[in-house]
């Protein structure tokens, strides 16, 4: 995604939403953590797949 040809800003969003994944979980990844984040992990996903397929030129 970063590596984008059409420029960083493209996935702008996605990107983000992401990062602010990263930050909810920490270093920790274990099952109990990721139970503890499933509603962050699953609203993630499912707005990154959102976005995604507003972009389907991005399917490439």
């Amino acid at each position: 995604m970063k590596a984008d040809p059409q420029g960083p800003d493209h996935f702008k969003e996605p990107v983000a939403w992401i990062a602010g994944l990263r930050t909810t979980l920490g270093e920790d990844v274990s099952a109990p953590n990721l139970e503890k984040h499933r509603d962050k992990l699953v609203g993630t996903r499912d707005r990154v797949n959102t976005w995604m397929q507003d972009h389907p030129e991005d399917y490439r």
